[in-house]
């Protein structure tokens, strides 16, 4: 005799085909045979109980706690019923419903960035308070993601000028488009790229801004002995290398906010997967990202004297 259970306890459990935890919403369809239950897209796709090899066994579906292990080295972890959905957040990597109070993803083991009520009110300062009346001025959601990763964290790793960059790396990242417009970026080029932390790219910039500059005042040396034809050929040379310091600043003016929202992306995912690792807690892997992102002003001064340095000693002709 197969037992018949309350629809609450099949509203606690899990599909029997897909393995997806039932909400108040699911439609669930009951096997005669066994009492196994299945969404009823589920039943249709696969036309017959998930269980029906066991029917001649006699088997008997009872209602239990569904678990899914995060990973091999993460311990598994219940997940929340219908009852806890007032306290659940959606996990921005797959989805899935989680504790609000769960540092990791029930389901896919993602570190998540919401925190506990206690833990927000327990750390809320005069910064925070700040951060609460901007977004209440420039509204956006945590959850939605920016190649990847919530927007909240993002928030977090850029800092101060989440303002500027949040909303412009949002538009990007919903209509795949590289170009925003930077103009600060197109004024200094590799100085602000060095600021925002991506030094190979801001250091690659100022030396060929460097060299293209060294190499125009060769080219003016070598005009005093040079004849009439020869000087237009100059010129031409010293209009390209020109064109080339242009062509720096554009690009770094089009492109280095989606450069650097590409940048923030591969950094937040990289944090996360080590404070995954290490299971952190939720604090340490926002202070981990707030102080891996923001602006970094001492590699500016000490790569910009250089750089200024070498210019001067280039207009001087003191290299060469």
């Amino acid at each position: 005799m197969i037992a018949r259970w309350n629809m609450k306890d099949y509203k606690k459990s899990a599909c029997v085909f897909c393995g997806e935890a039932f909400d108040e919403q699911s439609d669930i369809v009951i096997c005669p045979e066994c009492g196994a239950p299945h969404h009823r897209e589920c039943w249709k796709e696969l036309g017959h109980c998930a269980c029906e090899e066991k029917h001649g066994e006699g088997y008997e579906w009872q209602p239990e706690k569904r678990y899914i292990s995060r990973s091999e080295s993460l311990p598994v972890e219940e997940a929340p019923s219908a009852d806890q959905q007032e306290e659940s957040v959606t996990c921005p990597n797959c989805g899935k419903k989680t504790k609000k109070s769960e540092k990791y993803c029930q389901f896919c083991g993602y570190y998540m960035y919401e925190q506990s009520d206690a833990f927000e009110k327990s750390h809320f300062s005069e910064k925070e308070a700040m951060d609460q009346q901007l977004n209440d001025l420039f509204p956006f959601d945590n959850a939605e993601l920016i190649e990847g990763v919530p927007a909240g964290d993002v928030k977090r790793f850029v800092g101060n000028m989440w303002i500027y960059y949040i909303p412009r790396f949002i538009r990007m990242s919903r209509t795949r488009s590289p170009v925003s417009f930077n103009f600060t970026a197109f004024l200094t080029h590799g100085l602000w790229f060095i600021s925002r932390g991506m030094y190979g790219t801001g250091i690659l910039m100022l030396l060929a801004v460097a060299g293209t500059t060294a190499l125009q005042q060769y080219l003016i040396r070598m005009a005093e002995s040079l004849s009439q034809g020869q000087l237009a050929v100059l010129s031409m040379l010293s209009l390209i290398l020109s064109g080339i310091e242009f062509v720096i600043m554009i690009i770094s003016g089009l492109f280095g906010n989606r450069i650097y929202m590409n940048y923030c992306a591969k950094k937040i995912k990289k944090i996360n997967a080590e404070a995954t690792a290490k299971k952190a807690d939720a604090e340490e892997f926002n202070r981990q990202l707030e102080a891996s992102g923001g602006i970094s002003l001492l590699p500016v001064f000490s790569v910009g004297f250089c750089f200024f340095v070498i210019l001067y000693l280039v207009h001087k002709g003191n290299l060469f």
